[in-house]
């Protein structure tokens, strides 16, 4: 019997970008009466906390949130709720970072620098971006090639491939080897770069230390399990893995998980 189901954040519990919709927020809520749930995304807090956090606080219900844990950019943070009377510099409306491992801001320099010429040099940057195109995420730098607010629309025609994003990463994986960063294919069009080993696989190892549990508790649903994909590195990490094409996906999935407690 699994204990814990954990979550890809784009396209598996919501569109692109967007907060989780009402239905989404009432199937996490009664699941999280029954299990511990995480949810693991490229994206930063605010975003997390906006798409993942706020749609259940609007419910006019009682949400468990002891069970719930957050991990932004790819597992380098984790956040769990530590209760309203909770106060201190790591700690945000009840939500407390246990950890965190940030770039210095001389990798930071580095990768946005050499990040952007790449897209350059190959033509693949974007003069009129939908925000920013290289964001300092803390813990991770991500290049999304139309800017962060392009359209789901826009972002799912970009690159289905994968290849853009494969020739800037070949172009910069020289220099930041020397400097002991790895860049990998984020969401639709984006790319992370994190400090080595940072993947969802490394995530699901960090989760399982924060909660005591074993490969055998967790469940994970994503959208990217094919090789190559960001979600693929949980499944050859050991875990049971349930493959979905949208949040509609998801939503058959939670339903079924709920009506059998």
């Amino acid at each position: 019997m699994k204990k814990l189901i954990a979550f890809d954040q784009d396209d598996t519990l919501n569109i692109t970008k967007l907060p989780i919709d009402e239905e989404m927020a009432h199937l996490l809520k009664k699941l999280l009466d029954n299990f511990k749930v995480c949810i693991i995304s490229g994206t930063d807090w605010g975003v997390m906390k906006k798409n993942d956090i706020d749609p259940l606080l609007n419910l006019s219900e009682e949400v468990n949130f002891k069970n719930y844990y957050i991990m932004p950019t790819t597992g380098t943070q984790f956040w769990r709720y530590a209760g309203e009377e909770q106060a201190g510099e790591d700690v945000e409306n009840g939500w407390k970072r246990e950890y965190a491992h940030f770039l210095s801001d001389e990798q930071v320099l580095l990768i946005s620098e050499n990040i952007e010429k790449a897209a350059k040099d190959l033509g693949y940057w974007c003069e009129s971006p939908a925000g920013e195109i290289i964001e300092n995420r803390g813990s991770q730098v991500t290049f999304s090639a139309l800017g962060q607010w392009a359209t789901p629309e826009e972002k799912r025609v970009w690159d289905t491939d994968l290849s853009k994003r494969k020739e800037i990463i070949e172009q910069i994986t020289p220099i930041f080897d020397e400097s002991g960063i790895i860049a990998a294919i984020g969401g639709s069009t984006s790319i992370d770069v994190t400090l080595p080993g940072i993947d969802k696989a490394y995530a699901i190892d960090q989760l399982m230390k924060e909660t005591k549990m074993i490969k055998e508790d967790i469940l994970f649903l994503g959208d990217k399990l094919q090789p190559g994909g960001n979600d693929y590195p949980v499944k050859t990490f050991g875990i049971d893995t349930i493959e979905v094409q949208s949040c509609e996906d998801t939503k058959w999935v939670l339903r079924g998980l709920n009506a059998i407690q």
